[in-house]
Protein backbone atom coordinates (compact mmCIF):
# COMPACT_ATOMS: atom_id res chain seq x y z
CA UNK A 1 0.00 0.00 0.00
CA UNK A 2 1.34 3.43 -0.93
CA UNK A 3 2.16 5.43 2.20
CA UNK A 4 2.51 8.83 0.56
CA UNK A 5 6.05 9.16 1.95
CA UNK A 6 8.02 11.87 0.20
CA UNK A 7 11.16 10.79 -1.63
CA UNK A 8 12.89 14.11 -1.18
CA UNK A 9 16.56 14.94 -0.99
CA UNK A 10 16.82 14.54 2.76
CA UNK A 11 18.40 11.59 4.50
CA UNK A 12 19.88 8.27 3.57
CA UNK A 13 18.44 7.89 0.06
CA UNK A 14 21.02 10.26 -1.43
CA UNK A 15 24.71 9.65 -1.97
CA UNK A 16 25.62 13.02 -0.49
CA UNK A 17 26.04 13.05 3.27
CA UNK A 18 27.84 15.04 5.92
CA UNK A 19 30.13 13.92 8.71
CA UNK A 20 29.91 15.98 11.91
CA UNK A 21 33.09 15.83 14.00
CA UNK A 22 32.04 16.48 17.60
CA UNK A 23 35.64 16.38 18.82
CA UNK A 24 36.45 19.26 16.45
CA UNK A 25 33.41 21.10 17.81
CA UNK A 26 34.65 20.75 21.39
CA UNK A 27 38.15 21.78 20.35
CA UNK A 28 36.76 24.95 18.70
CA UNK A 29 34.77 25.81 21.81
CA UNK A 30 37.89 25.62 23.98
CA UNK A 31 39.94 27.53 21.42
CA UNK A 32 37.37 30.36 21.29
CA UNK A 33 37.01 30.41 25.05
CA UNK A 34 40.76 30.97 25.31
CA UNK A 35 40.69 33.57 22.51
CA UNK A 36 38.01 35.42 24.48
CA UNK A 37 40.28 35.67 27.49
CA UNK A 38 38.35 33.10 29.49
CA UNK A 39 35.12 35.09 29.40
CA UNK A 40 31.84 33.19 29.48
CA UNK A 41 31.17 31.72 26.05
CA UNK A 42 27.67 31.31 24.66
CA UNK A 43 27.47 28.59 22.01
CA UNK A 44 25.05 29.71 19.29
CA UNK A 45 23.00 26.75 18.05
CA UNK A 46 20.23 28.52 16.13
CA UNK A 47 19.15 27.25 12.70
CA UNK A 48 19.72 23.67 13.89
CA UNK A 49 23.27 24.61 14.89
CA UNK A 50 24.04 26.04 11.45
CA UNK A 51 22.99 22.75 9.90
CA UNK A 52 25.01 20.57 12.28
CA UNK A 53 22.09 19.41 14.46
CA UNK A 54 21.27 21.54 17.49
CA UNK A 55 20.43 18.73 19.87
CA UNK A 56 23.58 16.70 19.16
CA UNK A 57 25.76 19.82 19.24
CA UNK A 58 24.30 21.02 22.54
CA UNK A 59 24.61 17.56 24.08
CA UNK A 60 28.25 17.37 22.97
CA UNK A 61 28.98 20.71 24.64
CA UNK A 62 26.77 20.22 27.69
CA UNK A 63 29.70 19.49 30.01
CA UNK A 64 31.52 22.75 29.29
CA UNK A 65 29.34 25.35 27.55
CA UNK A 66 28.53 28.37 29.71
CA UNK A 67 25.26 28.92 27.85
CA UNK A 68 23.52 28.32 24.53
CA UNK A 69 21.67 30.72 22.22
CA UNK A 70 18.92 30.13 19.68
CA UNK A 71 16.77 32.39 17.53
CA UNK A 72 13.27 31.39 18.62
CA UNK A 73 11.39 30.18 21.66
CA UNK A 74 10.48 27.01 19.75
CA UNK A 75 14.14 26.15 19.25
CA UNK A 76 14.79 26.68 22.96
CA UNK A 77 11.83 24.53 24.01
CA UNK A 78 13.14 21.66 21.89
CA UNK A 79 16.52 21.84 23.62
CA UNK A 80 14.94 21.89 27.06
CA UNK A 81 12.90 18.83 26.08
CA UNK A 82 16.15 17.16 24.99
CA UNK A 83 17.56 17.67 28.48
CA UNK A 84 19.74 20.74 27.96
CA UNK A 85 19.88 22.47 31.34
CA UNK A 86 22.23 25.41 30.71
CA UNK A 87 21.20 29.02 30.39
CA UNK A 88 19.39 29.37 27.05
CA UNK A 89 19.17 32.75 25.32
CA UNK A 90 16.39 33.43 22.83
CA UNK A 91 17.99 36.00 20.53
CA UNK A 92 14.78 36.93 18.72
CA UNK A 93 12.80 37.32 21.93
CA UNK A 94 9.17 36.23 22.29
CA UNK A 95 6.42 37.14 19.82
CA UNK A 96 3.34 36.73 22.04
CA UNK A 97 2.31 36.28 25.65
CA UNK A 98 2.28 32.50 25.25
CA UNK A 99 5.94 32.47 24.30
CA UNK A 100 6.74 34.71 27.27
CA UNK A 101 5.02 32.19 29.52
CA UNK A 102 7.15 29.42 27.99
CA UNK A 103 10.24 31.47 28.87
CA UNK A 104 8.99 31.79 32.44
CA UNK A 105 8.07 28.11 32.78
CA UNK A 106 11.28 26.76 31.23
CA UNK A 107 13.75 29.38 32.51
CA UNK A 108 14.62 30.66 29.03
CA UNK A 109 16.39 34.03 28.77
CA UNK A 110 14.52 36.22 26.26
CA UNK A 111 16.30 39.08 24.54
CA UNK A 112 14.25 42.27 24.85
CA UNK A 113 14.54 44.44 21.76
CA UNK A 114 11.09 46.00 21.22
CA UNK A 115 8.50 47.97 23.19
CA UNK A 116 6.16 44.99 22.82
CA UNK A 117 8.45 42.96 25.08
CA UNK A 118 8.33 45.56 27.81
CA UNK A 119 4.55 45.74 27.63
CA UNK A 120 4.26 41.97 28.00
CA UNK A 121 6.54 41.97 31.02
CA UNK A 122 4.56 44.75 32.69
CA UNK A 123 1.29 42.87 32.03
CA UNK A 124 2.54 39.56 33.38
CA UNK A 125 1.20 38.45 36.77
CA UNK A 126 4.52 36.97 37.81
CA UNK A 127 7.88 36.54 36.13
CA UNK A 128 9.36 33.95 38.50
CA UNK A 129 12.80 35.60 38.54
CA UNK A 130 13.04 35.49 34.74
CA UNK A 131 16.49 36.57 33.54
CA UNK A 132 16.41 38.88 30.51
CA UNK A 133 18.88 40.46 28.11
CA UNK A 134 18.24 44.05 27.02
CA UNK A 135 19.47 44.58 23.48
CA UNK A 136 20.90 47.96 22.56
CA UNK A 137 21.20 48.92 18.89
CA UNK A 138 24.69 50.39 18.74
CA UNK A 139 24.85 50.44 14.95
CA UNK A 140 23.46 47.22 13.46
CA UNK A 141 20.15 48.88 12.62
CA UNK A 142 18.17 45.67 12.98
CA UNK A 143 16.96 44.69 16.46
CA UNK A 144 17.42 46.65 19.67
CA UNK A 145 16.51 49.81 21.52
CA UNK A 146 18.21 53.10 20.63
CA UNK A 147 21.27 53.83 22.74
CA UNK A 148 19.67 56.88 24.35
CA UNK A 149 16.80 54.77 25.73
CA UNK A 150 19.00 52.32 27.59
CA UNK A 151 19.06 53.97 31.00
CA UNK A 152 15.34 54.66 31.06
CA UNK A 153 14.40 51.09 30.15
CA UNK A 154 16.73 49.64 32.76
CA UNK A 155 15.15 51.91 35.38
CA UNK A 156 11.65 50.82 34.36
CA UNK A 157 12.56 47.14 34.43
CA UNK A 158 13.92 47.61 37.92
CA UNK A 159 10.36 48.23 39.11
CA UNK A 160 9.34 44.67 38.23
CA UNK A 161 9.91 42.92 41.54
CA UNK A 162 9.50 39.40 40.11
CA UNK A 163 12.07 39.95 37.35
CA UNK A 164 15.44 38.23 37.69
CA UNK A 165 18.79 39.52 36.43
CA UNK A 166 19.04 42.14 33.70
CA UNK A 167 21.96 41.71 31.34
CA UNK A 168 22.81 43.77 28.26
CA UNK A 169 23.87 42.94 24.73
CA UNK A 170 24.50 44.47 21.34
CA UNK A 171 25.46 43.08 17.95
CA UNK A 172 28.51 44.08 15.92
CA UNK A 173 27.63 44.76 12.30
CA UNK A 174 31.05 44.70 10.64
CA UNK A 175 33.46 42.99 13.01
CA UNK A 176 34.62 40.59 10.29
CA UNK A 177 36.29 43.52 8.47
CA UNK A 178 39.56 44.15 10.29
CA UNK A 179 39.90 47.57 8.64
CA UNK A 180 36.39 48.78 9.44
CA UNK A 181 35.87 51.84 11.59
CA UNK A 182 32.26 50.90 12.36
CA UNK A 183 33.14 48.40 15.08
CA UNK A 184 35.16 50.92 17.07
CA UNK A 185 32.31 53.41 16.69
CA UNK A 186 29.85 50.85 18.06
CA UNK A 187 32.12 50.05 21.00
CA UNK A 188 32.49 53.75 21.76
CA UNK A 189 28.70 54.18 21.87
CA UNK A 190 28.54 51.37 24.41
CA UNK A 191 31.33 52.88 26.51
CA UNK A 192 29.52 56.22 26.64
CA UNK A 193 26.48 54.53 28.17
CA UNK A 194 28.57 53.96 31.31
CA UNK A 195 26.74 50.76 32.16
CA UNK A 196 29.78 48.62 32.98
CA UNK A 197 28.16 47.55 36.24
CA UNK A 198 25.96 45.25 34.15
CA UNK A 199 27.04 42.04 32.44
CA UNK A 200 27.35 42.56 28.68
CA UNK A 201 27.46 40.23 25.68
CA UNK A 202 29.00 42.20 22.81
CA UNK A 203 31.35 40.03 20.79
CA UNK A 204 30.16 37.59 18.13
CA UNK A 205 32.58 35.16 16.45
CA UNK A 206 34.37 37.98 14.63
CA UNK A 207 34.42 40.05 17.81
CA UNK A 208 36.06 37.18 19.67
CA UNK A 209 38.74 36.71 17.01
CA UNK A 210 39.44 40.30 16.05
CA UNK A 211 38.28 42.78 18.69
CA UNK A 212 39.57 42.15 22.25
CA UNK A 213 37.86 45.34 23.45
CA UNK A 214 34.54 43.62 22.74
CA UNK A 215 35.25 40.86 25.29
CA UNK A 216 33.05 41.86 28.20
CA UNK A 217 32.21 38.92 30.52
CA UNK A 218 29.99 37.21 27.93
CA UNK A 219 30.77 36.48 24.26
CA UNK A 220 28.81 34.58 21.58
CA UNK A 221 30.35 32.08 19.17
CA UNK A 222 28.39 31.12 16.06
CA UNK A 223 30.15 30.37 12.78
CA UNK A 224 33.62 30.04 14.33
CA UNK A 225 32.31 27.32 16.64
CA UNK A 226 31.77 25.23 13.51
CA UNK A 227 35.28 25.83 12.20
CA UNK A 228 34.78 28.62 9.65
CA UNK A 229 36.86 31.75 10.17
CA UNK A 230 34.67 34.81 9.45
CA UNK A 231 37.49 37.36 9.36
CA UNK A 232 38.42 39.29 6.23
CA UNK A 233 42.14 38.65 6.87
CA UNK A 234 41.82 34.87 7.20
CA UNK A 235 44.12 34.35 4.22
CA UNK A 236 46.90 36.33 5.90
CA UNK A 237 46.18 35.45 9.53
CA UNK A 238 45.35 31.76 9.81
CA UNK A 239 43.51 30.72 12.97
CA UNK A 240 43.47 27.27 14.53
CA UNK A 241 39.84 26.38 13.92
CA UNK A 242 38.87 22.87 12.86
CA UNK A 243 36.07 22.17 10.35
CA UNK A 244 33.21 20.38 12.06
CA UNK A 245 31.20 19.47 8.93
CA UNK A 246 32.61 17.50 6.00
CA UNK A 247 30.43 16.92 2.93
CA UNK A 248 31.05 13.77 0.91
CA UNK A 249 29.53 11.95 -2.05
CA UNK A 250 30.48 9.43 -4.76
CA UNK A 251 31.57 9.28 -8.37
CA UNK A 252 28.65 8.29 -10.61
CA UNK A 253 30.38 8.10 -13.96
CA UNK A 254 33.71 8.71 -15.73
CA UNK A 255 33.58 9.97 -19.30
CA UNK A 256 36.27 10.87 -21.87
CA UNK A 257 35.73 14.13 -23.75
CA UNK A 258 37.56 15.55 -26.74
CA UNK A 259 38.87 19.04 -27.13
CA UNK A 260 35.97 21.31 -28.10
CA UNK A 261 33.27 19.26 -26.37
CA UNK A 262 30.88 21.23 -24.17
CA UNK A 263 29.79 20.17 -20.70
CA UNK A 264 26.48 20.63 -18.91
CA UNK A 265 23.47 22.92 -19.14
CA UNK A 266 23.92 25.95 -21.33
CA UNK A 267 27.16 24.51 -22.73
CA UNK A 268 28.98 27.00 -20.54
CA UNK A 269 32.21 24.98 -20.41
CA UNK A 270 34.23 23.98 -23.47
CA UNK A 271 37.04 21.44 -23.11
CA UNK A 272 40.34 23.13 -23.90
CA UNK A 273 42.00 19.72 -24.48
CA UNK A 274 41.11 16.07 -24.42
CA UNK A 275 39.80 15.57 -20.88
CA UNK A 276 38.45 12.98 -18.48
CA UNK A 277 35.35 14.16 -16.63
CA UNK A 278 33.86 12.60 -13.49
CA UNK A 279 30.18 13.04 -12.73
CA UNK A 280 29.69 13.36 -8.97
CA UNK A 281 26.41 12.67 -7.19
CA UNK A 282 25.64 16.00 -5.58
CA UNK A 283 23.87 19.17 -6.60
CA UNK A 284 21.67 21.98 -5.44
CA UNK A 285 19.06 19.47 -4.23
CA UNK A 286 21.70 18.48 -1.66
CA UNK A 287 22.38 22.08 -0.68
CA UNK A 288 25.50 22.42 -2.81
CA UNK A 289 25.50 26.00 -4.16
CA UNK A 290 24.42 26.36 -7.77
CA UNK A 291 25.76 29.86 -8.29
CA UNK A 292 29.43 29.58 -9.20
CA UNK A 293 31.43 32.71 -10.03
CA UNK A 294 34.76 30.93 -9.94
CA UNK A 295 36.03 27.36 -10.17
CA UNK A 296 35.23 25.41 -7.06
CA UNK A 297 37.24 22.29 -6.25
CA UNK A 298 36.60 18.88 -4.74
CA UNK A 299 38.99 16.23 -3.45
CA UNK A 300 39.19 12.81 -5.09
CA UNK A 301 41.83 10.27 -4.08
CA UNK A 302 43.81 12.95 -2.28
CA UNK A 303 43.91 15.39 -5.22
CA UNK A 304 41.98 18.63 -5.69
CA UNK A 305 39.99 18.72 -8.91
CA UNK A 306 38.14 21.60 -10.55
CA UNK A 307 34.37 21.66 -10.80
CA UNK A 308 33.48 22.61 -14.38
CA UNK A 309 30.22 23.54 -16.04
CA UNK A 310 26.99 24.32 -14.30
CA UNK A 311 25.90 22.72 -11.04
CA UNK A 312 22.80 20.59 -11.69
CA UNK A 313 20.08 19.44 -9.30
CA UNK A 314 21.75 16.09 -8.59
CA UNK A 315 25.17 16.24 -10.26
CA UNK A 316 28.34 18.20 -10.74
CA UNK A 317 31.05 17.57 -13.32
CA UNK A 318 34.69 17.48 -12.31
CA UNK A 319 37.95 17.51 -14.28
CA UNK A 320 39.92 14.40 -13.30
CA UNK A 321 42.25 14.43 -16.31
CA UNK A 322 45.33 14.49 -14.09
CA UNK A 323 44.13 12.05 -11.43
CA UNK A 324 45.07 8.38 -11.65
CA UNK A 325 42.87 5.39 -10.83
CA UNK A 326 39.49 7.02 -10.31
CA UNK A 327 36.60 4.55 -10.39
CA UNK A 328 32.84 4.70 -10.18
CA UNK A 329 31.88 4.68 -6.51
CA UNK A 330 35.02 6.46 -5.30
CA UNK A 331 34.52 8.88 -2.44
CA UNK A 332 34.50 12.62 -3.15
CA UNK A 333 34.98 15.35 -0.54
CA UNK A 334 32.96 18.43 -1.46
CA UNK A 335 34.28 20.43 1.49
CA UNK A 336 35.83 19.81 4.88
CA UNK A 337 39.50 19.98 5.78
CA UNK A 338 40.30 20.33 2.06
CA UNK A 339 38.76 22.14 0.29
CA UNK A 340 37.49 24.31 3.14
CA UNK A 341 33.89 25.48 3.21
CA UNK A 342 35.14 29.08 3.00
CA UNK A 343 36.73 28.25 -0.36
CA UNK A 344 33.46 26.90 -1.73
CA UNK A 345 31.58 29.90 -0.35
CA UNK A 346 34.01 32.33 -1.96
CA UNK A 347 33.72 30.53 -5.29
CA UNK A 348 29.93 30.77 -5.05
CA UNK A 349 29.78 34.45 -4.06
CA UNK A 350 28.21 33.61 -0.72
CA UNK A 351 29.28 32.95 2.88
CA UNK A 352 30.09 29.77 4.78
CA UNK A 353 27.01 30.26 6.99
CA UNK A 354 24.69 29.76 4.01
CA UNK A 355 26.54 26.73 2.67
CA UNK A 356 26.57 24.96 6.05
CA UNK A 357 22.92 25.71 6.76
CA UNK A 358 21.76 24.57 3.32
CA UNK A 359 23.85 21.42 3.15
CA UNK A 360 23.16 20.48 6.77
CA UNK A 361 19.43 20.86 6.22
CA UNK A 362 19.45 18.42 3.29
CA UNK A 363 22.10 15.78 3.81
CA UNK A 364 22.11 12.76 6.05
CA UNK A 365 24.33 13.42 9.07
CA UNK A 366 26.85 10.97 10.48
CA UNK A 367 28.38 11.89 13.83
CA UNK A 368 31.91 11.19 15.04
CA UNK A 369 33.18 11.66 18.57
Amino acid sequence: MHTGESLNSHGARRHSHVIIDLDALKYNYRYLKQAAGGNRLIAVVKADAYGHGATRVAQALAAEADAFAVATVGEAVALREAGIAQKLLVLGGFVNAGELQACIDLALDPVLHHAFHLECLYDSRGLNDLDVWLKIDSGMGRLGFPVDQGHGIIHALGNLDTLGSIRLMTHLANADDVESTLTEAQLERIRKLDLDRYEWAIANSAGILGWPDAHHLWVRAGIALYGADPMSDRGQTPRELRPVMTMKSKVLAINPHARGDTIGYGATYTCERDMTIAVVATGYADGYPRHKVDTARVEINGQLCAVIGRVSMDMITVDISDVERVAVGDEVTLFGERPHVNELADCSDTISYEVLCNVGAHAQRKYLG
